[in-house]
């Protein structure tokens, strides 16, 4: 995945868990201002009724200026200026605070206007026992009093239990997100680090092959009957490891987000040398070849990459035993073709889906391998296929053969 997806993913992830975690709170501030907004107004229409019952007991009417004053969010001031009997008070505040579904415990104070100080206060516990304590009788005139709750703030809260349950989810989603985050880049930042040295060990392998290749060949041409058969097996374990570390470099490229560059391909006119080199390259072997072509028009796509493909097909069918081996190309108007044939010792039902997967090897005598290599041919026709926008697939059967064929677009 290419870092500029990375970051895409990650911004819009970002984005979207903010969102969610806005909009939870902006909704949740709205029910706590609503449940705010109806506690209080529950709470002056309480303190009303306990005026209204104050003035009629003391055969006044209602003052023409609202007495009531919320001073703070928990704490209310009423301004009667008149006679107050601290039993009755207490009572009446608690009668119509039940009546109002209000269940808060609360505070309440009673001041001397007169001399402006308090002369009582209680704490009122709505669902326990009055205490039996002995009120005093306020003599004066003139008095009003305070409400404080001072619960409120947790009693609003408390009251959106899924609120915190679906809070707690998100922040475990938020939590589970980081956490996968930081295990995909690390892996992604891992992952950079082995193809950069893979890259890097590849391109230093390949400078002294390609001296020791050029070295035996030297030697092979000045050679003496004598030596003639070391140089001989010197060649072949050079050539040997040329082919690994070609393979363990297009591994890595195969693998690569790199944009690959198209031409046009004359399939009938690429195929022919490729098909001599490689005749010439297996002409120690007894192998019969087929070749069937049937391309009308050029198709548009990486040479390089289709080459380094049916290398790897037409090397993987005589690795494996075949000495007939067929390679077909057929046309149509959008698509291409291509299909390479052996009758080697083909593949069991049970592997023939892992072939492609990286590092993977067909068992071979009780789990052995006769055939050296590192498991990355079949991945790495795979890779490049995909590359091409193309398909591969599979039809083998055990002691019969295989055939792959390779379906790639024409534009």
């Amino acid at each position: 995945m290419r870092n500029v997806h990375i970051r895409v993913l990650v911004i819009l992830a970002v984005l979207s868990l903010l969102g969610i975690v806005g909009t939870q709170v902006f909704w949740l501030n709205r029910a706590i201002a609503q449940q705010d907004q109806v506690f209080n107004y529950n709470v002056q229409v309480a303190l009303r009724n306990v005026v209204e019952s104050l003035c009629e007991a003391n055969g006044k009417d209602f003052p023409a200026v609202n007495p009531i004053e919320q001073v703070s969010g928990n704490y209310f001031i009423v301004r009667t200026n008149d006679k107050i009997d601290l039993t009755n008070l207490e009572y009446l505040i608690s009668a119509e605070i039940k009546k109002r579904s209000i269940s808060q415990d609360f505070e309440y104070g009673v001041y001397d206007c007169a001399n402006d100080r308090m002369v009582y206060a209680e704490n009122v516990r709505l669902g326990g026992e009055r205490s039996q304590d002995i009120m005093p009788v306020l003599k004066n005139d003139e008095y009003y009093f305070g409400i404080y709750f001072p619960d409120k703030s947790r009693s609003l809260i408390a009251g959106f239990d899924l609120w915190k349950f679906t809070s707690a989810i998100s922040l475990v989603v938020i939590i589970f997100f980081g956490f996968a985050l930081f295990v995909i880049l690390r892996q992604k930042r891992l992952s950079e680090v082995q193809r950069d040295f893979i890259n890097n060990v590849s391109h230093e392998l390949k400078t002294p092959l390609a001296t020791l290749s050029l070295a035996s060949s030297t030697l092979a041409e000045r050679n003496t009957e004598g030596n003639n058969k070391y140089v001989q097996i010197i060649k072949k374990e050079v050539s040997r490891l040329q082919k690994n570390v070609e393979d363990i470099l297009h591994s890595s490229l195969a693998e690569s987000d790199a944009t690959i560059k198209k031409e046009l391909v004359d399939i009938d006119q690429f195929l022919d040398p490729l098909i001599k080199e490689v005749k010439e390259q297996y002409s120690n072997q007894m192998i019969d070849w087929k070749l069937t072509i049937s391309i009308s028009k050029q198709i548009y796509t990486n040479l390089k990459l289709l080459e380094n493909i049916l290398r790897n097909l037409i090397d993987n069918a005589v690795k494996y035993g075949g000495k007939e081996i067929s390679i077909e190309a057929h046309q149509s108007d959008k698509k291409t073709e291509i299909s390479i044939s052996d009758n080697g010792s083909g593949i069991a039902p049970e592997y023939q889906k892992q072939v492609f997967k990286k590092f993977f090897r067909v068992p071979e005598n009780n789990n052995q391998h006769n055939q050296k290599g590192f498991g990355l041919g079949l991945h790495i026709v795979a890779s490049e296929v995909k590359k091409l926008k193309g398909k591969i697939s599979l039809k083998s059967k055990p002691g019969v053969g295989s055939t792959f064929k390779i379906t790639i677009p024409n534009g």
